[in-house]
């Protein structure tokens, strides 16, 4: 005899709140997951949370929300990637094909800094 229970989509949405709060803790779920396996490459990398925020141009606390899923945007995540060597492509699913998209700098918003300034760094900084 086992002790598995099935589990029960509906009970557990009842137990969260409902559908929004169980959508909004799925999500918080997959953005930390994500934040680790970034967190792991950068390890893999032999970077420290400070010298990554050197290469991005932002703060160690910056990288540190990253890597908690606490700020998981497109721009974020390919900034960081960037900062690692890599390149971050999106992939669109349209059922009978997909289509992938480069991030590069120059998709990436301006910076707001003014005519003739540039940015520190590879990549223009993040609004802190």
């Amino acid at each position: 005899m086992s002790s598995y229970t099935k589990w029960d989509r509906a009970a557990y949405i009842e137990r969260a709140g409902g559908e929004e709060e169980a959508e909004r803790r799925r999500k918080v779920l997959m953005a930390r997951q994500s934040g680790q396996r970034l967190a792991e490459e950068r390890k893999r990398h032999g970077l420290t949370q400070a010298q990554l925020a050197q290469a991005m141009g932002v703060t160690p606390g910056r990288v540190s929300q990253i890597e908690r899923g606490e700020l998981a945007t497109i721009d974020a995540v390919a900034r960081y990637i960037g900062a690692l060597g890599g390149r971050l492509d999106l992939i669109a699913s349209f059922g009978d094909h997909t289509l992938t998209v480069t991030t590069t700098e120059a998709a990436l918003p301006p910076t707001g800094l003014g005519p003739g300034l540039r940015p520190a760094g590879r990549f223009p900084p993040l609004q802190e």
